[in-house]
């Protein structure tokens, strides 16, 4: 029995499939779910340290926490929005858990408004309390963490990737977003869970991190249990033809 090519390339393709898998593992990346302003933002977590700060999902140019003008939402109505006036610390985070993946993009846009003249990175992290003259700490910082660890952490043991540290993106009361995107294959190749996590820490003057279209989009390369069972199908075919015809 003389195999048909195309028959041959099926059979072929089928045992060579390896099924991939695309996923979104962030919610609520738009911050445009609950349709109102909100301190509870579905999806996500929050952590506030201080005393004059707030983190929320908001609409609109005027800040609900400082008053500050933004540049309001990238796109839709909402976005997410870390503010303080200063002797503050903010988080804005969320867990994830994947398989493992051949392929792992973050992007976001993200703008930094800072109402102190100059960016401030302390070694104390995202601790506000320390001495605000000899220790003048006014940053924000972009992360992902291993599960488990404390939202507020800058322990090198607990931060899988650092995504971004620094300031302002501008010298205006009201920067625009910039885009940002970061490959995470690597970091989350083996599978596991994680949390993702933005952060403003502030002791000398006002800070606002603003956030829209949050997306965290994995492809995963391994066979499922039906992909494997065709693979070998196909390849029970292949030996059964080539001994009748070789018999």
């Amino acid at each position: 029995m003389k195999l048909k090519p195309w028959v041959l390339a099926g059979l072929l393709g089928a045992a060579a499939l390896s099924q991939a898998q695309a996923a979104e593992l962030i919610q609520n990346g738009g911050f445009e779910v609950q349709g109102v302003d909100s301190y509870d933002i579905s999806g996500w977590q929050v952590g506030e340290q201080g005393f004059l700060g707030g983190v929320l999902s908001q609409s609109g140019t005027v800040s609900e926490v400082t008053g500050n003008t933004t540049v309001g939402a990238y796109q839709g109505s909402y976005y997410g929005l870390l503010d303080n006036y200063g002797l503050a610390a903010s988080v804005l985070y969320q867990s994830f858990t994947t398989t493992a993946v051949s392929q792992a993009t973050l992007s976001f846009q993200m703008f930094v408004n800072n109402q102190n003249a100059t960016t401030e990175i302390d070694a104390a992290g995202l601790d506000y309390s320390v001495d605000a003259t000899d220790h003048a700490n006014q940053h924000v910082r972009v992360d992902v963490l291993k599960a488990g660890s404390d939202p507020f952490s800058t322990n090198s043991a607990d931060i899988l990737q650092t995504l971004y540290v620094g300031g302002a993106n501008g010298g205006l009361a009201a920067n625009d977003y910039i885009n940002y995107q970061f490959d995470l294959s690597s970091s989350l190749a083996a599978g596991g869970s994680y949390v993702l996590r933005f952060a403003t820490v502030a002791n000398q003057s006002s800070l606002q991190l603003g956030l829209d279209n949050v997306s965290l989009q994995t492809v995963s390369s391994v066979p499922e249990a039906d992909t494997n069972a065709l693979m070998l199908a196909g390849l029970g075919v292949i030996a059964a033809v080539m001994r009748r015809r070789y018999s």
